[in-house]
């Protein structure tokens, strides 16, 4: 746990999460500018998310416009991103379900791919031609002699994204303060939205929407991680496995849209694959069943989760072992880092089609 990182006002922590996240972002772009292989694209997808997604929980904490000036660029390289990215995954899929490939179904998977990938070279192309990331920071006032927030950006109307409650981030307290208001009602909304689920037998279909705000919160703990101690990472490597078993089950439904999105669902191979991912789906679907009921369905389980984010935040153990301090700066919130530990008792990722920013 970071004392210094927990201490900071909201304010100052989500400039210093945001700057760390936007110079991670600018290595991943240049990355996959070079070489849009696909765990490059998967990169890339993975760090604008990272980045977009304090854009989405401090929003009060910047100008509208310019904040939707950043928040559609996002949008543009992830969508492009997702056009090669969903390319990927049907010429994998074709290969998990052992189809063999007529040479014109091949012909047209290389040409979809090379057509996104040209596209996706271009968006990133000019991006570092307009040096995007100087930009963004002198537009979201992320530069050292800028005040910040902006003037006129704070709102008290700030709320947590999608939070049906009218709880508010407190603007004026600590960073620790704040993830101990916050995080446990996000937490305890996205439980709520997969018992609503459970009732219906988990619908292949339908839970992609859990996938989604699932995806969110990881990544909302993510940036309170260097706040709270090791058990955090117990938390995240829990949602990474629920992430992981939710895009598995998306990917088998968007692929089946792709397929007809691109019209040759009709081909003999695409209606093979149609049948082995309506049955994949299926069977991950039944697995989620009792998954959840598991895990995120057992009030223990998630209470116990709850308590943790609405307690530790900033708090260090009186049992802690010394050890030494991550750097402030780090956004490798999922990965395990030297902290305390607790006396408390107590895995993105498969990446689908291109979720909102």
């Amino acid at each position: 746990m970071d004392a210094r990182l927990a201490q900071l006002p909201l304010s100052a922590y989500a400039r210093e999460q945001l700057s760390a996240r936007l110079i991670r972002l600018e290595d991943e772009w240049v990355r996959c500018a070079k070489h849009t292989a696909a765990d490059s694209v998967h990169d890339l997808r993975v760090a604008i998310r990272r980045f977009g997604e304090p854009l989405r929980l401090f929003k009060g904490l910047f100008r509208k416009q310019q904040r939707k000036q950043v928040r559609a660029e996002l949008r543009l390289n992830m969508s492009l991103a997702g056009r090669a990215r969903d390319a990927d995954i049907a010429r994998d899929s074709f290969a998990r379900a052992d189809i063999e490939l007529s040479p014109e179904l091949a012909l047209h998977l290389s040409n979809e791919r090379a057509i996104a990938e040209s596209a996706l070279r271009a968006s990133l192309a000019a991006g570092l031609g307009s040096g995007f990331g100087e930009r963004w920071r002198e537009t979201l006032g992320l530069n050292g002699e800028s005040s910040w927030p902006p003037e006129g950006a704070l709102s008290t109307n700030s709320t947590a994204p999608n939070c049906k409650r009218s709880n508010l981030w407190l603007e004026t307290e600590t960073a620790a303060a704040n993830a101990r208001h916050m995080l446990p009602a996000l937490l305890e909304q996205f439980c709520k939205a997969g018992e609503r689920l459970a009732r219906g037998g988990f619908d292949p279909v339908s839970l992609h929407a859990l996938r989604l705000e699932g995806k969110h919160l990881r990544y909302a703990l993510e940036l309170f991680r260097p706040i709270y101690g090791r058990r955090m990472d117990d938390l995240i490597a829990a949602f990474k496995d629920t992430q992981t078993r939710l895009g598995d089950i998306s990917d088998a439904t968007a692929t089946t849209a792709w397929l007809k999105n691109q019209d040759i669902h009709r081909t003999p191979e695409a209606q093979q694959l149609q049948v082995f991912l309506h049955q994949r789906a299926r069977k991950l679907s039944a697995q989620f069943v009792e998954y959840w009921r598991d895990h995120w369905g057992l009030p223990a389980f998630r209470q116990q989760w709850v308590h943790y984010l609405a307690r530790y935040a900033g708090q260090a153990p009186t049992n802690a072992v010394k050890r030494p301090q991550p750097a402030a700066s780090s956004i490798e919130a999922a990965v395990p880092g030297p902290d305390e530990q607790t006396s408390e008792q107590d895995r993105i990722t498969s990446e689908g089609s291109p979720s909102t920013i």
